[in-house]
């Protein structure tokens, strides 16, 4: 697959995801070039990241103005897909990514003919170049192809020719697999963007009345059961196994704002790859780690966006003497208080692993 195929073949799916929208929202196309480096966030990484990846990316979706959009967050939203290719200019070691994303990016400010956006994204890449013991042992990234991706941006948007908006854009991007595989230490490269955007309907806002959003309610409560895969690589003595690990998270969030809450959990995690190292070395361990967690939540509508940090309150022997992390998690509710949603745990620019949440806020 080339660029030019790949970009054409996004680019048919997303103009066909257009077709028949409500004309109270409002369908968009855009595409972006980028430019940026990649972040050496251990020494062993130095030489392979001493680049300056560029991109280039084709969008589309709609702008949410109905009274019911407004409603959930006192905002206006924008909601779409996009298709990007990043070269990491070193062919031999890092080859390039096809990365395949869904957005939501509420509009923060608006004045005028200016606009300010901040946008959470997450999705699929597909590497094709990945560490090999033999062939390409310098590449600590990524361990298998297909990886998972989040990023967050901030946009400044100017509108030119009413239906036109040149766009600005500072860009935080992250991949890795989640934990499925090592060595996994994931890869975070901050871009900046320009781009155009074609609105294909009036861009202008309608009037609403502000919403009690979050401070409807003082406080919530939250549960979410969480499951990912990990697989313990192969040695002289044992095949490679996939283990599934699952944890449960329960807490309280209290609402600051219409968009604003703060939490406080707690956590289960219980891990098979966990035992079945200690098993290699003829060890015996429960493989369950608790954890205590603080955070913060950003809602916009249906979708949230946290940030926590965690302490491990216990945790097997086996693993290193670590306490804190961090956890991102991204969710969209499904229903009145069903939401599912996608997490990374990270111990400072670490990727610890990623997982996939279902439960219940009310």
């Amino acid at each position: 697959m080339n660029v030019l195929s790949f970009i054409f073949a996004t680019g048919c799916l997303l103009a066909a995801s257009l077709y028949g929208l409500a004309q109270d929202n409002t369908p968009f196309l855009g595409v972006k070039g980028h430019t940026g480096f990649i972040i050496p966030h251990t020494a062993v990484l130095q030489s392979v990241a001493d680049t300056n990846p560029w991109g280039v990316s084709l969008e589309g979706g709609r702008v949410l103005k109905t009274a019911g959009a407004w409603a959930s967050c006192n905002c206006f939203t924008k909601v779409g897909l996009e298709a990007a290719y990043f070269n990491y200019q070193n062919p031999q070691e890092l080859g390039a990514s096809y990365n395949l994303i869904i957005f939501g990016e509420p509009y923060i400010a608006l004045r005028g003919n200016w606009s300010v956006t901040l946008r959470g994204a997450v999705g699929v890449s597909y590497l094709t170049k990945v560490y090999d013991e033999v062939a390409n042992p310098t590449n600590l990234f990524f361990s298998t192809p297909l990886n998972f991706l989040g990023a967050a941006s901030l946009t400044l948007d100017y509108r030119v020719l009413d239906r036109y908006v040149f766009r600005l854009s500072a860009n935080y991007n992250h991949i890795s697999n989640g934990g499925r595989r090592a060595p996994n230490k994931g890869m975070n490269f901050p871009t900046v963007s320009l781009g155009v955007e074609k609105h294909f309907g009036d861009r202008q806002f309608p009037t609403y009345a502000k919403r009690p959003g979050l401070r409807e309610r003082n406080w919530y409560r939250y549960i979410f059961l969480s499951g990912s895969r990990e697989t313990v690589k192969a040695d002289s003595l044992h095949q490679r196994s996939g283990h599934l690990n699952t944890g449960l998270e329960a807490g309280f969030m209290r609402s600051v704002s219409n968009i604003n809450a703060l939490s406080g959990g707690f956590e289960l995690y219980v891990n098979g790859a966990w035992a079945e190292a200690a098993q290699r070395q003829n060890e015996k361990v429960i493989p369950v780690r608790s954890s205590l967690t603080l955070g913060h939540a950003l809602v916009f509508g249906k979708f949230s966006f946290t940030q926590q940090l965690g302490y491990h309150l216990r945790q097997p022997s086996i693993l290193a003497n670590q306490s804190f992390f961090q956890r991102y998690a991204l969710y969209y509710r499904l229903g009145r208080w069903l939401n599912a949603g996608i997490s990374l745990q990270a111990r400072g620019p670490v990727a610890d692993y990623m997982d996939i949440r279902m439960g219940a806020r009310w």
